[in-house]
């Protein structure tokens, strides 16, 4: 048994044939022409047709068990009225559907009557030219907008009902030949609240929260980029307005806020993966609410769940960061039109009314339907009415045989023939689209451009005489151009004569509409449930940044000087200020600064042309004044890699790309690692001193289980050890002696700098211990270097901008002991 046989292809019946002719097998071909309407796809109906024609046994399934049987009798009559040939093809009859004697169906009644099945809307135009095709699209589905809103008011105040329930916004399906035409009834029903449903095959990718996404993940991969941030900003995502953004200009504070929430969305991303970040960016920034707003909200929000659905699929085969923003602006350029993935879902599987293409709708069935769009008779065949065009079509005298005409023009036989074809399958597509219906059906005629070659000009308005040697389409286009409004209405009279109580003619409604009222449900009472069991202690990631305020469980991001706040120093008008000092505070100015160190090469500090496009490009990504601040932030950055580290003359440009590692990120496993315990070591260890000993007594957390989470900006190799470094863009003084020794150890202690590079220096020594053979911590371990990098000057060497240190031997490895173990090792 071969099911859906009209929508096979010549090579699928040759092989059908090969497999089954002449063989004693029994062999069923199940199909209805009337509903052959896959061309597009390769079917053929003349497949059909010639399987027909060679077939000995031919049965007709003509009980219907869908439509009410007064309906029935609506769609009988019109299809009926074209005689023997209402679909064109002498092989496909119409046969008048009989209603299933056992099937009791649910009337519609509205106000507790049962009106007529089948209603039929004139589009009535003035004077004897044809409506305007834009104006009567504009008039269709502001009407059948109109008339569902009233239907389901009616129903939500149970005056419409399905038997004995309502009727709901499921119960009506707007028919519509192209995606274009749903997206017009789609913006009428929203313009009076009712919610609706568009199945479409559009990709999600073309949507414009597509665009959008890419706006937010480059900002996110970029977060010092004001141009990235602002169009982020800008998107619906957020939602700023204009007036918002050019306020923030002058709002330092509160740009950077912003460019610290953009650095924590990054940080999620690298550290938890692309699902991680769009979950949390999705609920803190409240997108979810601000999309539902907006009148499409359910559309857009369903848009940017799909996308990120995709894009962490993509992100398992695609892990980079910066490859699946690349992947998702590819798919945006060029999306896969035949990919399921990426067409466009529901955005609701709610009691919604559903506006479905024709082709989609086939083997379905609701119980309204509107069909506003029929009388549109355009043809692909007539797209180009004054040009030759190339055609497609079956040889008359051997329909198994397809021919491609090129360059025929309207007098070409081909061209008719085509022609002709096409217009079968339109009338097969109205057909499927009004037997869709169960109880009632709308349908929208009149005289509009080009509606001549519709399906219901040849059903409903047949010559009574067709002269000799005229084609019956010719007559048809001929008969119909001459009506006026009162003729066309007398035909269709003549045809529903003798069934009028099943069709309503009426003329097509103009009101506006009433808005759409939903009925009022009692909401349930929810009521959180009572956890009872026992709660566990979860793996957790802590960071020095997390400890030093106060937490436990939030991860580190590469530290660029964001939350730094600098005391109030006086100023000495008597010293020199040196450039460096007046660029900019703040997080674009840190930003900025740890990413040229990170991607510059240290052997070019004399090459001014090497750091200069480079600084400028830099500086413009991040939103500062590129003219007035290149040459001093190059400046900046030759007296930072000429500066000597030590008294050995260890310089930054000596040290080669090979000879460093940017950014080193590192996570090392944390054993119930508390506050106190932290302290008794490294008081046992002599550190509870000084200015630093007020910072760590009042250093708390929660204790913590899991891992300790961290960026090194640099660690470098010279002569056989190994240093680490953090730079600094802190602002300690409006002079160059505010950076001496004494102010940096100040600053250390303040902000808790010791205690980060010791977790930093047992993450190298761990990383060291596994990487470096016979490695031991006194030979290879060279110590830490703290650069306050506005202080930093090469003729006054390591004294100014440059703190160093070493931790002894001993102390590293009780630090390392008590982060595996959570024990402080005995003396």
């Amino acid at each position: 048994l071969i099911d859906e046989f009209q929508d096979t292809d010549p090579v699928q019946y040759a092989i059908f044939q090969r497999i089954y002719a002449g063989t004693a097998q029994p062999l069923f071909l199940v199909g209805d022409p009337k509903q052959a309407i896959y061309s597009f796809r390769g079917a053929d109906i003349f497949a059909y047709l010639a399987a027909r024609r060679a077939t000995g046994q031919r049965y007709t399934l003509d009980v219907n068990w869908r439509s009410d049987p007064r309906l029935l009798t609506a769609l009988n009559a019109l299809f009926g009225a074209a005689g023997s040939q209402p679909f064109l093809f002498d092989g496909i009859p119409f046969h008048p559907a009989i209603p299933a004697a056992q099937k009791q169906h649910q009337p519609l009644t509205v106000q507790g009557r049962q009106e007529a099945p089948l209603w039929l809307w004139l589009l009535e135009n003035e004077g004897s030219q044809p409506a305007d095709k834009t104006r009567s699209n504009e008039q269709a589905a502001r009407a059948t907008a109109a008339e569902v809103a009233r239907l389901l008011n009616l129903g939500a105040r149970g005056q419409a009902r399905i038997g004995e329930r309502p009727l709901a916004g499921g119960d009506i399906a707007v028919l519509v030949r192209s995606h274009r035409q749903g997206r017009l009834l789609r913006r009428e029903l929203l313009r009076l609240g009712v919610p609706s449903v568009q199945h479409a095959d559009d990709n999600v990718f073309s949507a414009d929260e597509a665009r959008q996404l890419q706006w937010l993940l480059a900002a996110v991969l970029e977060p010092g980029d004001e141009g990235q941030v602002r169009a982020a900003l800008a998107s619906d995502l957020f939602g700023l307005s204009g007036t918002e953004l050019h306020r923030l200009r002058e709002d330092e504070q509160g740009w950077a806020a912003w460019l610290e929430r953009f650095q924590d969305y990054q940080r999620i991303w690298r550290e938890h993966g692309f699902m991680r970040f769009f979950r949390a960016w999705l609920m803190e920034a409240a997108v979810p609410q601000r999309l539902l707003a907006f009148r499409d909200g359910e559309r857009r929000l369903t848009n940017l769940l799909h996308l990120a659905e995709l894009l962490h699929l993509a992100s398992c085969a695609r892990p980079g960061r910066v490859g699946l923003l690349k992947w998702l602006v590819e798919r945006c350029h060029n999306p896969a039109e035949q990919d399921e993935a990426q067409q466009l879902r529901l955005e609701s599987d709610e009691n919604l009314v559903q506006i479905v293409t024709v082709h989609k709708s086939k083997g379905l069935e609701y119980p309204v339907v509107f069909c506003p769009f029929l009388w549109d008779g355009r043809l692909h065949s007539a797209k180009s009415k004054n040009k030759s065009i190339s055609v497609l079509y079956h040889d008359p005298a051997d329909p198994q045989r397809t021919v491609l005409a090129l360059g025929a023009d309207q007098d070409d036989p081909a061209w008719q023939h085509a022609r002709r074809e096409e217009i079968a399958e339109n009338l097969r597509l109205c057909y499927v689209a009004l037997t869709r219906a169960q109880q009632r059906c709308y349908l929208v005629w009149g005289k509009v451009k080009e509606a001549e070659t519709a399906p219901p000009a040849w059903l409903l308005h047949q010559p009574t005489v067709i002269g000799p040697g005229v084609q019956p389409l010719d007559a048809v286009v001929k008969h119909f151009e001459a009506l006026d409004g009162a003729g066309l209405r007398g035909e269709l009279h003549a045809v529903f004569a003798p069934v009028a109580d099943t069709v309503a003619l009426l003329p097509l409604p103009h009101e506006p509409g009433p808005r759409y009222q939903p009925p009022v449900l009692a909401e349930p009472e929810w009521r959180a449930r009572l956890f009872k069991r026992a709660s566990l202690e979860f793996w957790r990631v802590g960071s020095f940044t997390a400890f030093t305020a106060g937490y436990s469980v939030a991860a580190e991001a590469p530290d660029h000087d964001l939350s730094v706040a600098p005391p109030a120093l006086p100023v000495d008008t008597a010293e020199t200020v040196t450039p460096a000092l007046e660029l900019p505070r703040g997080a674009r100015s840190g930003i900025c600064l740890h990413k040229l160190l990170e991607q510059i090469d240290f052997t070019q500090a004399a090459n001014a042309a090497y750091l200069e496009s480079r600084v400028s490009r830099k500086l413009e990504s991040h939103g500062l004044d590129a003219a007035q601040w290149t040459p001093v932030v190059v400046a900046l950055l030759q007296r930072v890699l000429a500066t000597p580290l030590d008294a050995s003359g260890l310089r930054l440009q000596d040290i080669s790309s090979r000879q460093r590692l940017n950014e080193l990120e590192f996570t090392y496993p944390l054993a119930w690692l508390r506050a106190e315990t932290l302290r008794a070591l490294l008081a046992r260890h002599g550190c509870m001193a000084g200015p630093f000993r007020e910072r760590l007594e009042t250093l708390e957390f929660s204790p913590l289980h899991g891992y300790m989470k961290g960026f090194i900006d640099l660690v470098f190799e010279a002569n056989g050890r190994f240093y680490l470094v953090d730079y600094k863009s802190n602002w300690l003084g409006a002079t160059p002696a505010a950076y001496g020794r004494e102010d940096l150890e100040a600053a250390m202690a303040r902000e808790a700098y010791r205690l980060q590079y010791l977790i930093y220096s047992v993450a190298l020594h761990r990383y060291l211990r596994v990487r470096v053979a016979d490695y031991a911590y006194e030979k290879h371990f060279g110590g830490v270097f703290y650069l306050f990098l506005r202080g930093m000057d090469p003729t006054m060497g390591p004294a100014y901008g440059v703190f160093y240190d070493c931790p002894a031997p001993a102390l590293v490895t009780a630090l390392d002991q008590l982060m595996a173990t959570g024990e402080v090792a005995q003396s």
